[in-house]
C-alpha cells in the first residue's frame, strides 16, 4: 500500500496455505463459480463482488461455506460467507479492498462435502491505500449507523432480497497516529442473519473487507418473518437492527 511502510503483500504461497488451514486440502479443482468483479478499477478502495454458485438450494444442494482470498493484499484472507437451507439463492454481494493487480480466488464448500474453487483477475490504478497518519474514527461515543433494506410484504412461495449496510470505518491495523504507533485493527468481525430466531445467512469479515460494510443476499420467506441482524465488532461490542416481513 503506497504511504504505508513495512506492509508486505501476500503471495500465492500465503493464499495456498490459508485455504490449506481452512479446508484441509491442496488439491481442490475448478468448479462451476460465477464471479462478477469489474475487470478493471480506478481505486481499489471499494470494489464491488459478488458470488453466485449454480445449483438447486435444495437438499445438500447448496454451498455451506464461499471463501474469498487475494494473492496482493496483506492478508490473504477477504471473507467466508456462511449459508444454510434458509437462503433462497446461492449467492451474495459485498465490496472488498483489492491491492494491485492479482487473482481473487473463491473456495466453496457443498452442504454435501464436495469443494471447488473458481479465480478472477482484477486490476486497479491505485490499490486500497489509506492514510498513512489515521484520523480518530471512534471517538467517544461512537456508535454506526445501520440501514436494513428488506421488503415489507411477499407474495407465498417468493423471496426476498436483502441489502444491509452498517457505518463502521473498518481500521485495518496498518495505519499509525500521529504518535507513529500502529492503530489496532478494529472492525466489524461478524454479520449474522436470523431468521424467526434461526441463523440464516452470516459472514466472517476481514480488515479488506471495505469501510461501511454491505452485504446483498436472498431468503426464502413462507410465513410472517422476523428478521434479526447483528454485526460483532472487535472489542467485543455488538451492534443490531431488525425487520419484520409480512407474507401475503
Amino acid at each position: 500500500m503506497v504511504g504505508l511502510p513495512n506492509i508486505a503483500a501476500a503471495g500465492d504461497e500465503d493464499v495456498t496455505l490459508a485455504i490449506f488451514k481452512d479446508f484441509g486440502r491442496l488439491d481442490i479443482p475448478f468448479g462451476q463459480v460465477e464471479i462478477e468483479m469489474p475487470d478493471f478499477s480506478d481505486s481499489g478502495k471499494s470494489v464491488p463482488l459478488s458470488v453466485n454458485v449454480p445449483c438447486t438450494m435444495t437438499g445438500l444442494d447448496y454451498p455451506e461455506t464461499v471463501a474469498v482470498y487475494a494473492a496482493r493484499n496483506p492478508r490473504p484472507r477477504i471473507a467466508q460467507a456462511h449459508f444454510t437451507p434458509l437462503c433462497a439463492q446461492p449467492k451474495f454481494s459485498t465490496r472488498v479492498r483489492i491491492d494491485s493487480y492479482q487473482d481473487v480466488t473463491i473456495v466453496v464448500r457443498m452442504a454435501s462435502g464436495e469443494i471447488f474453487k473458481g479465480v478472477r483477475k482484477v486490476d486497479v490504478t491505485y490499490g486500497a491505500c489509506e492514510e498513512a497518519i489515521a484520523s480518530d474514527q471512534f471517538p467517544p461515543g461512537w456508535s454506526p449507523r445501520i440501514r436494513i433494506a428488506a421488503p415489507e410484504t411477499v407474495a407465498a412461495g417468493e423471496f426476498a432480497n436483502i441489502r444491509t449496510i452498517i457505518g463502521h470505518p473498518m481500521e485495518t491495523g496498518f495505519r499509525h497516529n500521529a504518535q507513529g504507533l500502529i492503530v489496532p485493527v478494529r472492525i466489524a468481525e461478524w454479520f449474522r442473519c436470523f431468521e424467526n430466531g434461526e441463523l440464516a445467512f452470516s459472514v466472517k469479515l476481514e480488515p479488506a473487507i471495505s469501510a461501511n460494510p454491505y452485504f446483498e443476499f436472498f431468503l426464502k420467506v413462507e410465513t410472517d418473518t422476523d428478521l434479526h441482524f447483528e454485526w460483532v465488532d472487535t472489542t467485543g461490542d455488538v451492534y443490531q437492527e431488525q425487520a419484520f416481513i409480512k407474507v401475503g
